[in-house]
């Protein structure tokens, strides 16, 4: 288990983002394309968020992961590990958890650069725009290179991807979707309930 200190800024143009990141000395480590089925874990507690993710590195290895948010700061406590088959991987899952708060599968495509020992990303998700993200050491190497970067520490959100397309595409808690294809049309069945769950992990 470690700990996740990170945070996006939404909504940038990936041009200008990555212009500046040449220009700070920062090293391209590679573009990646993946594909996810996230599972929201029912807690009974808006507080305690927790989510299971099923990630598949397109040419590369699988990886199962479990990510609980924090209750003081930023980022995530986060498990992660390699296992064999995707598919069986995700059946196991849903087996072990038939009733979650959300199942979501979609793919995205990821630059990774390397600033200052940090891990900048450059993230293309569906149903939101491009986004960076950065994992830093410390909260203050964080908000110190977003500021390098041309962005204050208002820019910076501390909500996970999910919750970003759950609000996007204005989900309920209980809903099965899958997005496909690069305009991410969606489909997905719908049960209704009358709440909605405020935040997510960072998956």
């Amino acid at each position: 288990m470690h700990r996740e200190i990170e945070a996006k800024i939404l909504n940038i143009d990936p041009e200008i983002v990555r212009d500046k990141l040449k220009k700070l000395g920062a090293q391209f480590e590679g573009e990646r394309h993946m594909q996810n089925v996230i599972w929201w874990i029912p807690t009974g507690n808006a507080l305690d968020q927790k989510s299971i993710r099923v990630r598949k590195f397109i040419g590369g290895p699988v990886r199962l992961g479990m990510k609980h948010k924090v209750h003081a700061g930023s980022g995530y406590k986060e498990w992660e590990t390699d296992v064999a088959h995707f598919e069986n991987t995700v059946a196991i899952i849903d087996e072990l958890l038939p009733h979650p708060d959300l199942r979501i599968e979609f793919s995205h495509r990821r630059e990774d650069w390397r600033l200052e020992g940090a891990l900048v990303n450059l993230d293309w998700f569906p149903k939101v725009p491009p986004l960076l993200e950065i994992e830093a050491e410390s909260e203050e190497q964080l908000r110190a290179l977003a500021g390098k970067l041309g962005f204050s520490e208002s820019d910076l959100v501390d909500k996970g991807i999910v919750t970003l397309i759950f609000r996007a595409l204005n989900l309920k808690i209980g809903d099965r979707i899958v997005l496909k294809g690069a305009l991410a049309e969606c489909a997905f069945e719908t049960k209704s309930q009358n709440f909605e769950r405020e935040d997510a992990n960072n998956f």
